[in-house]
């Protein structure tokens, strides 16, 4: 084991703790977005499809919250002419100026510089600063999306090349019509404007592509979709395997049992490794993790919710035996109860299988059960 130096990190809803410092090399544990291939662990499969996905001008990516589908999309842009554009946490009815500012946000990461000073030339209200591209407050009034979109079109066209919108947790920003409207916009007269479209919550991601609604401005239209799955057992085993040697640490000797809780998503395998290396016990970074998700499902309103999801902490359950555990519990008709069911299944939180229904997240199951409080450093 190498000796290693301390210093202090401050944890959120952990205590401080004493750790080394490390450089690992490639760094599978980083809790950040990747943006190098060395760094995303596996998925050269999901890469090879977006390569390929080129053909149509949408590409669904799918899978549930922290199985990676971000660094997958962003290393397959960091070789391209395209940018990443986060959405989270918009609210179901961002204002325009919310989205410019993330797409401004967005271009600068983009680090695309001919292409902020195609726009600036263009456009009254954006301009180029020592930090990247502004959009000057207004800009989203004298101009809309499409016609952003419009413009992202004659760059690429300029520069004989195809350029990749990836809008990433799209349904977050699912109230804001005039989003889907661009899109379906670029998708009819756009030809070298590609997006890329990431959602954990499915459900609302279909609805956002309008795929029951013949109304919808992106009804019928033609997609590549792609998931991205969870890591088997084997592959979970070796990315914290090397993962820790990567950092120049012997992996701790629990990994099979920890390979067995958090079921192969890969986003708390990292966080596991992370913590780990930071000198936090097992209980502790499962505790941690489980708080985190418990403050997730605390966003959603309602009585029916969190009773629901205790009927799923033991496993798959049939329909009928959860509406039996809710009724048992809190007062609700069949139609409450179906209404609140549909939508944790559309948020992402309980997926629908061959069994009924199970809790998605490997995580969210140890905090509604409460046993995280059985793990202990093994």
């Amino acid at each position: 084991m190498r000796t290693l130096k301390t210093n202090v990190y401050i944890l959120l809803r952990v205590p401080t703790v004493t750790v080394g410092t490390l450089s690992c090399d490639p760094d599978y544990f980083s809790l950040n977005v990747k943006t190098q291939r060395k760094d995303l662990y596996d998925r050269e499969e999901e890469l090879a499809f977006l390569e390929k996905s080129v053909e149509l001008p949408i590409t669904v990516v799918t899978g549930i919250r922290r199985v990676g589908k971000s660094s997958v999309v962003s290393v397959f842009l960091s070789d391209k002419p395209g940018m990443l554009v986060d959405l989270r946490e918009t609210g179901p009815n961002p204002s325009a100026r919310e989205l410019f500012k993330r797409f401004e946000k967005a271009l600068n990461s983009s680090r695309i510089k001919r292409l902020w000073q195609f726009l600036s030339e263009r456009i009254r209200g954006i301009s180029v600063g020592p930090f990247g591209v502004v959009f000057e407050r207004g800009v989203e009034q004298s101009m809309t999306l499409s016609a952003l979109f419009d413009l992202f079109e004659d760059y690429a066209s300029s520069e004989r090349v195809v350029f990749t919108i990836a809008l990433d947790e799209v349904q977050e920003a699912r109230g804001y019509k005039r989003l889907q409207a661009a899109i379906a916009h670029s998708y009819d007269y756009n030809k070298h404007v590609r997006f890329v479209l990431t959602g954990s919550q499915v459900g609302l991601l279909e609805d956002f592509l309008g795929e029951r609604d013949p109304s919808a401005y992106l009804f019928g239209r033609a997609v590549s979709r792609v998931e991205v799955k969870r890591l088997s057992k084997e592959r979970s085993l070796d990315f914290l395997n090397k993962g820790f040697y990567a950092c120049g640490v012997d992996p701790p000797k629990e990994l099979e049992k920890v390979v067995e809780a958090l079921d192969g998503i890969v986003g708390w395998l990292a966080h596991y490794g992370n913590y780990k290396l930071k000198g936090l016990s097992t209980k502790e970074i499962i505790k941690n993790a489980a708080m985190l998700e418990l403050e997730e499902v605390k966003k959603l309103r309602g009585k029916y919710y969190l009773p629901i999801l205790q009927s799923l902490a033991q496993g798959s359950a049939s329909w009928s035996y959860i509406f039996r555990f809710v009724r048992a519990n809190v007062d609700t008709s069949e139609r409450q109860f179906n209404e609140a069911l549909k939508q944790l299944v559309k948020y992402g939180f309980v997926e629908k299988n061959k069994e009924g229904y199970s809790i998605a997240d490997p995580v969210l199951r140890l905090a509604v059960s409460k046993t995280w409080k059985n793990f202990e450093d093994w």
